[in-house]
């Protein structure tokens, strides 16, 4: 966890990424929550190319991607990563497509390790109602599927969400809930 943090910090004071903290739970019928940490972060290096990376820690997973994404127009955004994770062939690859229009946004995330059943994916499509709440439809692998409420504290540079969910694979529902920063 410690060199979670320091990679953090060199990433925000270094490089002076834009980068996003997310701290999350699933709480799952039985009673469990199980807390998750993500942060990602960008750096442009130039008008339409910036350099990204992304880091995660739950209780029994962790891996940490670099990468790049590019976006031509203001309206779309492709990104390709790869970089390691808590496995013995220890490689993963990861992608990205974000589509935007006014109020509306849909983002496509796929990552994949080694194994078969080694990937994950997060589909979210978005309405922003106003500056302080959007509502979304999300697809996401080992949370499930359902509607998701967020709002926004400008003033903090932050926003709560709760999505309530219904995981297919395991047969299970679940509430997912967290706040991510902007730092």
């Amino acid at each position: 966890m410690k060199k979670f943090f320091l990679f953090v910090i060199v990433n925000i004071f270094i490089f002076r990424a834009t980068s996003q903290v997310e701290v999350y739970g699933r709480y799952t019928e039985g009673g469990k929550v199980a807390p998750d940490i993500n942060v990602y972060g960008e750096k442009k290096i130039s008008k339409k190319i910036s350099l990204t990376y992304f880091t995660l820690v739950e209780e029994k997973w962790a891996e940490a991607l670099i990468g790049t994404s590019y976006s031509p127009t203001d309206w779309f955004s492709a990104g390709i990563s790869a970089g390691i994770e808590q496995n013995p062939a220890l490689f993963r690859m990861a992608g990205s497509l974000w589509f935007g229009k006014g109020k509306t946004s849909l983002l496509l995330l796929g990552e994949k390790g080694s194994g078969p059943d080694n990937y994950w994916y997060k589909t979210t499509l978005s309405y922003k109602f106003s500056d302080k709440f959007s509502f979304a439809a999300r697809a996401w692998r080992y949370h499930g599927v359902g509607p998701v409420a967020t709002f926004f504290i400008k003033k903090l540079a932050s926003s709560i969400w709760i999505m309530p969910a219904y995981d297919f694979e395991v047969d299970k529902k679940k509430l997912v809930f967290g706040f991510d920063i902007k730092i």
